[in-house]
């Protein structure tokens, strides 16, 4: 987003060298800012994948024609330089069959409010072990593009990344898991800006309750004990 031009540039350089390559999805940019003049970087903008919004953080995915795996970052988190390869880790420990993250929530049952019903593991939080949740935060997220693909454009919703992306991997039955780490292991370059998503969520969290509705009503996805999932398989990262 324009908005993010303080903490953009920072973000990318924490999780640039980590990646073989960076889907930078420009927000209604007139020009492309020098923070994005990388070769690394494929620039994605409003006019080639249309008006989506924060579902853009996303919209690389339906570009990659080879099995990788990918990752889902904000253009105002700070990365830590052991943050892929330990994403990576955490996934080989299911086998690849799962999609691991650090923000993550899980949902009361029955869901009356998105807002109130909803126990969050912050980013910046501890946690000690891996635990399987309903939701993960879309700016901390990785998985394997062989369990997990889908495009952005097909979604219903603008601007519901996190819910939406927590509905696609049930119904395709990829488990969620929060991954243990230190506390501040990632770092929040700024919360709750006047253009933030989740204040408007505050105010009014109609629509997420729906979703989260409907995500609690589907049956959650057996997650494959790590020693199980790692028994004989291994991946070649790319």
């Amino acid at each position: 987003m324009p908005s993010r031009a303080d903490t953009a540039p920072r973000a990318i350089a924490s999780i640039l060298a980590q990646v073989e390559r960076l889907w930078l999805f420009l927000d209604r940019f007139d020009v492309t800012p020098a923070y994005a003049m990388d070769e690394r970087i494929h620039v994605l903008r409003t006019a080639e994948v249309g008006d989506i919004r924060a579902n853009g953080k996303l919209a690389g995915l339906a570009r990659e024609t080879t099995h990788c795996t990918f990752f889902s970052v904000d253009d105002d988190v700070e990365y830590p330089a052991d943050y892929c390869d330990t994403l990576e880790s955490q996934l080989a420990n299911y086998g690849g069959r799962a999609a691991v993250g650090v923000h993550a929530a899980i949902l009361s049952s029955p869901v009356t409010s998105y807002v109130r019903d909803m126990t969050v593991m912050h980013r910046r939080a501890s946690l000690d072990d891996p635990i399987e949740v309903d939701l993960l935060g879309t700016d901390s997220t990785a998985f394997r593009t062989s369990t997990l693909h889908f495009a952005v454009r097909e979604w219903e919703h603008l601007n519901l990344v996190d819910l939406s992306f927590a509905l696609t991997a049930r119904r395709a039955s990829v488990p969620l898991v929060a991954i243990p780490r230190a506390k501040g292991w990632v770092n929040p370059l700024a919360e709750r800006q006047d253009d933030s998503i989740w204040l408007g969520v505050r105010r009014d969290d109609t629509k997420q309750t729906a979703l989260a509705q409907e995500l609690v009503a589907l049956p959650r996805p057996r997650l494959v004990p790590p020693e199980v999932a790692s028994a004989g398989i291994s991946f070649e990262r790319t």
